[in-house]
């Protein structure tokens, strides 16, 4: 590796280019050249979506450089060719002052390579793999057991909300490698919003007296878009008159599309499988999250922007975004049932959901995305940067 200059080199890592984790990975690497530092984005080739290819073909714009590796989604042979390939990159760079992982296999990725390669290894899990419901209790102790053998190669583990912070915590990685940077994003301002907002109702059909409903994400089972159906179900045999959109696609459309047509919702709900959620949140009064565990969605951070309301479940970023009963509400059991009701509570009431849009747009301003660049800025260059809570809460 080259010798330590005063530029910081910074290699990004990850597998995952759909969703939040391939929008984070292109914010960051997309802000941190101004900032003065080198940056190097590798990611894997065998699940690069159409809208990640598209903002990194325009990565000499902003000033980064980009390799890839080709691995699997789940852990196989070819991680040690996957390996490999990311230190000739990285050394190809002249070495990274910081390799930063995201996602699972990002993130262990990075840290088996960085011997020889990188001063610092950071990783941000974006939820952790261990929290799927769906996996069986043993499979869930291997996974929670990989991410602690893994934390001994981690300089710092990067939670993006508290909820990740304290599961962290529960599978044994010491608290003095984690801190919480919360996602950030572009804030719009009142004549941006205004305008999105009008150009988005036209466009979905809807009048400025309409109630709208919305679900916005990748539909797979982790964000459980079945209970969304099923909410909208319960909704509509008490708000006759509300409007429903779901945006999204994924592995569990097909499932989707039954169930539309099973409750005779189909008719009732507007499906645009192929959305930007920036673009289509002005649209919505409520956002609907049912995520059976997450991150920090950047879904709460749109609607934050949007001024909508955010009914969701108890997942990662609900409590940094929602102020309960003031710009919605968190639902404890994840019900149909439960979810529809507090929907409800701002249907029938305008002026509750007045409260709630206004305070929606005052709460966006602490998620800018320069304070969460300038966050990881401060880690990259070893500074403290303190708790994250109590400084956004001060802002």
């Amino acid at each position: 590796m080259s010798a330590h200059t005063s530029t910081h080199r910074i290699v990004l890592v990850c597998e995952a280019t759909g969703g939040g984790v391939g929008k984070h990975v292109l914010d960051v690497a997309e802000h941190l050249p101004e900032r003065g530092l080198d940056v190097l984005l590798v990611h894997g080739t065998r699940r690069t979506e159409p809208d990640f290819a598209d903002r990194l073909s325009r990565h000499a714009a902003h000033g980064y450089r980009v390799a890839h590796v080709d691995v699997d989604r789940a852990p196989g042979p070819r991680d040690i060719v996957g390996v490999a390939q990311l230190r000739r990159a990285v050394r190809a760079f002249g070495g990274a002052d910081v390799m930063h992982g995201h996602s699972a296999k990002g993130g262990a990725l990075a840290r088996l390579a960085r011997w020889g390669c990188a001063r610092r290894v950071f990783y941000t899990p974006h939820a952790f793999y261990a929290q799927a419901p769906t996996l069986s209790s043993a499979a869930r102790r291997v996974y929670g057991l990989a991410e602690y053998g893994l934390a001994f190669a981690t300089d710092r583990v990067i939670a993006t909300s508290r909820e990740e912070l304290e599961l962290a915590r529960t599978l044994g990685i010491p608290a003095r490698k984690l801190t919480v940077v919360e996602n950030g994003i572009a804030l719009r301002d009142d004549a941006e919003l205004a305008h999105a907002r009008a150009e988005t109702r036209s466009s979905l059909g809807v009048t400025d007296r309409d109630l709208v409903v919305g679900f916005v994400g990748r539909l797979v089972p982790q964000k459980a878009p079945l209970l969304a159906v099923e909410t909208f179900r319960r909704l509509r045999s008490a708000h006759p008159s509300a409007r429903f959109v779901l945006a999204g696609d994924g592995p569990e459309a097909a499932a989707v599309s039954r169930a539309l047509a099973d409750t005779t919702m189909t008719p009732h709900v507007r499906w645009i499988q192929r959305s930007v959620g920036r673009d289509l949140m002005p649209g919505l009064d409520v956002l609907l999250v049912t995520s059976q565990y997450e991150g920090f969605p950047y879904v709460m951070l749109e609607a934050l922007d949007a001024g909508c309301a955010i009914v969701t479940t108890s997942v990662g970023g609900a409590r940094d975004c929602v102020i309960d009963g003031r710009n919605g509400e968190i639902v404890a059991s994840p019900t149909g049932e439960a979810l529809a009701h507090a929907v409800s509570g701002f249907l029938t009431r305008p002026d509750a959901l007045r409260v709630a849009r206004a305070t929606s747009r005052v709460r966006a301003r602490q998620f800018a995305i320069g304070r969460m660049v300038d966050r990881l800025v401060a880690l990259y260059r070893g500074e403290d940067v303190g708790d994250s809570s109590e400084t956004r809460n001060a802002a």
